[in-house]
């Protein structure tokens, strides 16, 4: 049985030291002492005993016994004893998962017997499962929940882009940044080859949280596990997110009012090359390397020969930059031929900063009987491209209203009311009739033609 319980120790001691001691202190920064060594490392220092058990007296294997503002510490062995060199004045950290840290200071004592009690505050916390809602004690599926405290003040369009990198095992997929970006939810990875999204349902019905304002949210619950199909069946083979909404407070009526302004600047612009004739040498080279010929065009407007090109390498040396018009000799009579210093689309579509506000103002309250919440949000995007008229720009408004009426102490009638209406100009025809911004960067937008002609026309 001796053995047994060494055994027992030194595999709970490795598993700690594995794993770091709580509060984020490595154990390779740890003073092991042990009730064998009573040597003094300095002056003042003394060895002091002691034992951690629970709130009924059961010793504590592994607790993490630290001298607050060092690296000085052990952890209790099987019997939850511990032995410790410590300066006089010394307080001691004693913690352990799931149970309130505590601080003991030493004074003249030399043997201790510490009760640390239960983190009652965590594990009675409310979260909520598909039936209803479970404390986390009584938890037995794996179900991750955050709470309002993730949305409060933060600048960012919808509820969705809020949820990014906050639940552990939820992927949220964004195919670009617009402000009002429906995302696909994954929980756990890819469960198909044709991919799948999981089922996500606000206040009991299937919804877009990206319609939802972030602030009317109480908490988001993820049930990553088979319990999920246990209670939706074929809907939920990619996991469930479940929204709640604010319900009405109690008491006398509580209005809250939140605004915030945010500058907004782009993170990850392409570094293109803008010198014009740079790029139309490297164009001509590929081009030629590929096909063992000589392109005609650039794109759809701009014309391309070796002649021009050479001009441009003249005009490139001598800085004798401009827009002509062609009298034959190279392009057709009468066009326009470009000779740019460089031109970057990017720097001048985009803008270096974008404004964006928030405004939230809810109404609740309730008495014996009646209980509402009444909310409301207006959010505004000022567009990231740098044009008055076909810039992206993003409002949206978000009202609810819950309510409910008690009639007998058994019978509620409730009603709970959403309207969200969102507009966003999509720069879709900045510079051609049809076709999305991007690709006609991409296919127009070289750097050895200006954006715009002598005449004000675009090129």
């Amino acid at each position: 049985m001796s053995n047994f319980k060494h055994s027992l120790f030194r595999t709970l001691l490795y598993a700690q030291l594995f794993a770091g001691f709580s509060g984020a202190v490595a154990a390779s920064q740890m003073d092991l002492s042990s009730a064998s060594s009573p040597e003094v490392n300095q002056q003042g220092d003394k060895i002091i005993t002691g034992k951690i058990t629970d709130a009924k007296g059961e010793p504590i294997i592994g607790a993490n016994v630290l001298v607050k503002g060092s690296t000085t510490g052990t952890i209790t062995d099987i019997d939850g004893n511990f032995s410790l060199n410590v300066p006089a004045n010394a307080i001691l950290q004693v913690s352990y998962i799931g149970y309130v840290t505590q601080e003991v200071p030493v004074g003249n004592k030399d043997k201790f017997v510490i009760a640390i009690h239960e983190d009652t505050q965590n594990l009675d916390e409310v979260v909520v499962v598909g039936y209803g809602s479970q404390k986390k004690v009584n938890l037995t599926g794996a179900v991750e929940q955050v709470t309002s405290d993730v949305f409060d003040g933060r600048p960012t369009a919808n509820a969705t882009q809020m949820l990014e990198g906050v639940v552990p095992n939820l992927n949220i997929s964004l195919s670009d940044g617009k402000p009002g970006r429906t995302a696909d939810f994954n929980v756990r990875g890819t469960g198909s080859i044709n991919g799948g999204s999981a089922l996500v349902l606000i206040d009991g019905v299937e919804g877009d949280p990206s319609m939802l304002n972030p602030n009317d949210i109480e908490s988001v619950s993820v049930l990553k596990d088979a319990a999920a199909s246990a209670i939706y069946g074929a809907r939920a083979p990619f996991g469930v997110v479940l929204i709640t909404t604010k319900n009405a407070t109690e008491g006398k009526p509580k209005v809250t009012w939140s605004s915030s302004y945010s500058l907004q600047t782009p993170q990850n612009v392409p570094d293109v090359v803008s010198d014009g004739y740079i790029w139309a040498q490297h164009f001509y080279d590929a081009y030629y390397n590929y096909n063992h010929s000589n392109p005609s065009g650039i794109n759809k407007t701009q014309q391309f020969s070796v002649a021009w090109l050479e001009e441009y390498k003249r005009r490139h040396e001598t800085g004798d930059f401009g827009t002509v018009i062609s009298d034959g000799s190279i392009g057709t009579k009468g066009r326009y031929v470009y000779y740019p210093e460089g031109t970057d689309y990017y720097d001048i579509m985009y803008k270096n900063n974008v404004f964006a506000q928030n405004q939230n103002l809810s109404i609740s309250g309730s008495d014996d009987k009646f209980d509402y919440y009444l909310s409301g949000r207006f959010y505004s995007y000022d567009g990231l491209f740098d044009s008055d008229e076909q810039t992206d720009k993003f409002k949206t408004y978000n009202m609810r209203f819950k309510s409910g009426y008690k009639l007998t102490p058994w019978l509620k009638i409730s009603n709970n009311f959403e309207f969200s209406h969102n507009k966003y100009y999509n720069p879709i025809t900045y510079s051609e009739g049809s076709g999305v911004i991007w690709r006609n960067i991409a296919d127009e937008g070289h750097p050895s033609s200006p954006m715009f002609n002598p005449d004000g026309s675009l090129t």
